[in-house]
Formats: structure tokens, C-alpha cells, sequence
């Protein structure tokens, strides 16, 4: 367990994989635009800029030109990860679904979620981990 502003919690830092969100606040999202490989806007009844938990990806605005590359190549690669279609069967072309999960402390609260204007949280897409699949195709760290 760690601690976070006070408050102690399982979920920010997770040491074993998981296919789906926990029980907790989870919604169905559509994404709206990707910021970068770490951050991504996504609408529930408004849009809201979520930060991806455990991943850490080279920033795209920043003076120094091969992390400012390596940034573009992460942001593309979550880009397309988040938003192409299924072309498995073509008559259907269905979008991906993307689950947004909003770690709750011990109370159930999400108030202490909140940083620079963004949630912390995790999307999965097809039952998947975003953030672990950035990670573990070197497109981001789990950790700064």
C-alpha cells in the first residue's frame, strides 16, 4: 500500500497485471484527442483529460529534440492504439471500446484524482491495460 496525500491505496501503483478495471467508478468513454503518449482526452458527459497511471512517456513539448521525437512516437502509437477500427470483420468495422477506471481511495472518494487539470486513471481498450501496453512496448515507462 502506498501513500497519497494521507491516504492509503492499492490501486495507484499495481505490481500484477489486470484484463479488467476493478469495481470501482468504471465508464464506457469515447476518445476525443490524444495529448501525448501519457495523456488523453476522453468524453463522458463533458470531456475530461485523463493521466495515465504507470506510464511515463517522452513529453512532446520540450527543447530537446530526439525526447520531442521519441514523444511523437509514443503519442502515435496511443493514438492509433485508442482510436482505429476493428477491421477483423469489415462488414461490422466496429470502434474500439474504451473503459475509463477512476481509482477510489477507502471512503470511495476521487477528489484526491486531480492533477493539472487532469484525472488520474486508467483506460483499457479490449479488455487491456493501456498503460501496461505502452510499457511494455517501450513507448513509455512505468515509472519517471
Amino acid at each position: 500500500m502506498k501513500l497519497l496525500n494521507g491516504l492509503k491505496t492499492q490501486i495507484w501503483s499495481r505490481k500484477k497485471a489486470m484484463k479488467e478495471p476493478p469495481k470501482g467508478i468504471t465508464t464506457d468513454v469515447k476518445v476525443v484527442r490524444v495529448i501525448d503518449g501519457d495523456t488523453v482526452d476522453v468524453a463522458i458527459t463533458r470531456t475530461v483529460r485523463v493521466r495515465l497511471l504507470d506510464c511515463w512517456a517522452p513529453e512532446t513539448r520540450t527543447k530537446d529534440p530526439a525526447e520531442k521525437a521519441k514523444g511523437y512516437e509514443s503519442k502515435k502509437y496511443l493514438h492509433d492504439m485508442l482510436t482505429q477500427v476493428f477491421y477483423n470483420d469489415l462488414a461490422a468495422r466496429k470502434k474500439k471500446k474504451v473503459t475509463l477506471f477512476i481509482p477510489a481511495d477507502e471512503q470511495g472518494e476521487i477528489k484526491d484524482n486531480f492533477t493539472f487539470s487532469r484525472v488520474l486513471g486508467r483506460l483499457f481498450v479490449g479488455g487491456e491495460d493501456v498503460s501496461e501496453l505502452m510499457v511494455k512496448n517501450g513507448k513509455a515507462t512505468k515509472a519517471k
